[in-house]
């Protein structure tokens, strides 16, 4: 079998020339691989968009369902102030309990020992290291006053009594006004009876 050769005799100027697109490899791999990552950050972008998409629906979802539930949030904290009260009175009924003992002796104490005339308006526990009262009353004679002091130190119960403050009051009687303070004896048996 024989190869059939052409041979082009025309001069130089009429030869058809066919043009032969002719691409080298260290040429096309560049411009494939070029492209082939241009379409992935294209892919890429496009799903990115899409997800930002999503989360932005799922944000106005959760949005949605927080303004929808904030009703709920609140009666949650107003259940946590109504427990937080209720646990403080818990716990000052616990006190009451265990210092029932102690104010029935102590307000029989006062009792006993109130000369004619005298009031007790208050007695507040002073925080301390020691157990103090803050007595506070009013009497229409100033000698009440020491003889009620007196008389409570004569109590195994109240070790020292001290007068804080005593003052004539602007009413119509003219009652004085006292703040007596009163250090209380923790070793003392609450469990003795009063004496009359």
């Amino acid at each position: 079998m024989m190869d059939r050769i052409e041979i082009n005799l025309l001069p130089a100027e009429y030869r058809i020339h066919r043009r032969v697109l002719k691409l080298q490899r260290e040429i096309v791999y560049p411009v494939l691989g070029v492209l082939l990552m241009l379409f992935g950050l294209w892919s890429y972008g496009i799903s990115m968009d899409a997800s930002i998409h999503h989360l932005r629906v799922e944000i106005a979802g959760i949005d949605n369902a927080i303004i929808s539930n904030r009703h709920v949030l609140n009666e949650i904290n107003a259940l946590k102030k109504a427990k937080t009260v209720i646990q403080e009175k818990i716990r000052a009924l616990q006190r009451i309990n265990v210092n029932r003992e102690k104010w029935v002796r102590l307000l029989e104490i006062f009792c006993e020992r109130l000369p004619n005339f005298t009031w007790i308006s208050s007695i507040q526990e002073a925080s301390g290291l020691q157990e103090t009262l803050k007595v506070e009353g009013m009497t229409y004679s100033f000698q009440e006053v020491a003889n009620f002091m007196s008389k409570l130190s004569e109590s195994g119960y109240i070790t020292s009594v001290d007068l804080i403050d005593i003052m004539q009051t602007e009413e119509t009687d003219k009652p004085y006004h006292f703040t007596i303070s009163c250090t209380l004896n923790p070793d003392y048996h609450l469990s003795v009876a009063a004496q009359p």
